[in-house]
């Protein structure tokens, strides 16, 4: 297959012209200009953006269902609505709760990757998090890191636990951050009280990002510098942030990607199932919540969560920080990749997962691609 007539956005420079082969689920080969040959399968661009899928590393439910209490064909349906706001890859994500209820999560998923290709496995939001900056998160249920628990549901999830958000000043945090890295496991910093030296005390036990930056942890401060402090000074820190423009203010979106740049920072939604849903009151793992404007808020007042897809996402970051197309690609796709250690997909690129956004030059979602498969 071949989609002609594309502006492509690869990792180095933008082809202003040119066409994308396909074969058998994977990029076969990019090239400038005209696509000649007389081939029965070719898909005409139109013109369009090409970049690579975006991926939603944190995101906990779509369509009036949450990953807390999905089944597979309810993450059938989550992954064809992602699908039209350009998401290739997602994680579904938990919340902090009872062994009981993330070993259901974990089987589910086991069950639900061998059916559902954008599936890219677990993010474990919690337990292991800190009281004092909980959010949205039931503290009924916030306890220090246990490896056995996590190593048991590692295994139950046939392996397909890929990022873990914690807080790295509790007990036993630093031997639970090593032993998640030598299961193949991103470590992520969220919902913490850490300090700047706890960072870095992290960071040399495996820890390599942080979880919704701003949001649900200690901030920057001039004489007790914490986690935003240090995801804006470790350079091999990956900082996620939630760019609804509510969660943190553009203002504050726009500092903090100059200091990071576009190498480091991934934009995610932390959608919560009200989005593509008309509705507006739902249970949060126990917890009350009501749609207003524009986000998911607790009935007793805080923010729980966005209702932001991943295409606005983008367009938010193009208007805070007048990014490159280039860069968009990074911090929608590239960066998230790099994070989970997907060497696969990420990027446009011969060899890689034919795993394609096309989008309008007002950066809106016209044609989504999956593993070569037109599947919006």
């Amino acid at each position: 297959m071949v989609i002609k007539n594309l502006k492509i956005v690869t990792l180095k420079k933008i082809i202003e012209h040119g066409y994308i082969e396909i074969t058998n689920t994977k990029i076969t080969n990019i090239q400038e200009g005209d696509y000649n040959k007389d081939d029965s399968d070719v898909i005409d661009g139109q013109n369009h953006i090409a970049m690579p899928g975006f991926i939603d590393i944190h995101i906990h439910g779509s369509c009036g269902i949450d990953f807390m209490d999905a089944d597979v064909e309810d993450i059938k349906t989550i992954a064809k609505a992602l699908y039209s706001e350009g998401t290739t890859t997602f994680l579904a994500t938990t919340l902090t709760s009872d062994t009981k209820s993330l070993e259901k999560v974990c089987k589910v998923v086991a069950k639900a990757k061998k059916e559902v290709a954008s599936l890219g496995g677990i993010h474990f939001e919690g337990p292991y998090i800190n009281a004092k900056y909980k959010g949205a998160q039931n503290e009924a249920f916030i306890r220090d890191p246990n490896i056995e628990e996590f190593n048991h549901l590692v295994k139950l999830s046939s392996n397909n636990v890929r990022y873990i958000s914690l807080a790295p000043e509790k007990n036993n945090a630093m031997e639970f951050i090593a032993n998640a890295v030598k299961h193949g496991v991103t470590v992520s910093a969220g919902h913490t009280d850490a300090t700047f030296n706890d960072i870095e005390k992290a960071i040399s036990y495996g820890l390599t990002n942080t979880t919704h930056t701003h949001n649900a942890m200690s901030g920057h401060h001039h004489r007790n510098p914490g986690v935003v402090t240090a995801a804006m000074y470790f350079d091999n820190l990956f900082t996620e942030a939630i760019c609804d423009g509510i969660h943190v203010c553009p203002n504050s979106l726009k500092t903090f990607y100059k200091i990071v740049g576009p190498d480091r920072f991934i934009i995610v939604t932390d959608a919560l199932l009200g989005k593509h849903s008309n509705i507006n009151e739902f249970k949060l793992f126990g917890l009350d919540c009501i749609k207003k404007d524009g986000a998911a808020y607790l009935t007793t007042g805080p923010l729980a969560g966005s209702l932001l897809t991943m295409d606005q996402g983008v367009r938010n970051m193009r208007d805070y920080t007048n990014a490159s197309l280039i860069d968009l690609a990074k911090i929608s796709s590239t960066n998230a990749a790099r994070a989970l250690h997907f060497k696969d997909r990420g990027v446009l690129a011969k060899g890689k997962l034919a795993d394609i956004v096309l989008l309008d030059d007002s950066l809106n979602v016209v044609n989504v691609y999956k593993l070569g498969e037109k599947v919006y």
